[in-house]
């Protein structure tokens, strides 16, 4: 799937584009995971950089938020449309997300269903797994680069 991304921060962000990403996220981690535990508009988003991926009909089918002023940055709300997902969507989202980290170490927490997935972009686990919102995850950390 060809597409076009771009990151903005918060105050940078167009209505539309914040509508766009905050409807996207409830589809995907409301709607399709059915995560109601703790809310999706959880008063962060003005903390960080958004990253969009766009189709050719300009729909947002892919997200992510990064915290750039963490060290290491936090990468979070790794979000692709239902009806994109398993088509390389993520992995274009994430290798874009690796542009904007350039040589930054990060940190973020997966779904541990998608650890290997991670790893074979480079991420490493570290830690326990843990519960966040009922869903297993692990910890996954991206060295920077020297």
């Amino acid at each position: 799937m060809d597409l076009h991304f771009d990151h903005k921060r918060f105050e940078d962000l167009g209505l539309r584009e914040l509508y766009a990403i905050l409807q996207l996220r409830d589809e995907v981690f409301v709607v399709g995971q059915k995560i109601t535990a703790e809310p999706e508009v959880d008063g962060l988003d003005p903390q960080c950089v958004h990253v969009m991926g766009r189709n050719a009909a300009g729909r947002l089918v892919a997200t992510a938020r990064l915290f750039v002023d963490e060290q290491p940055i936090v990468v979070g709300r790794v979000a692709v449309a239902i009806s994109a997902q398993r088509r390389g969507v993520g992995t274009q989202l994430m290798r874009y997300v690796h542009t904007v980290l350039c040589d930054r170490p990060a940190r973020l927490s997966a779904q541990a269903h998608l650890e290997s997935w991670y790893a074979a972009l480079g991420w490493i686990a570290y830690g326990e797994p843990y519960f966040e919102a009922n869903i297993p995850h692990i910890g996954m950390k991206r060295p920077g680069k020297a």
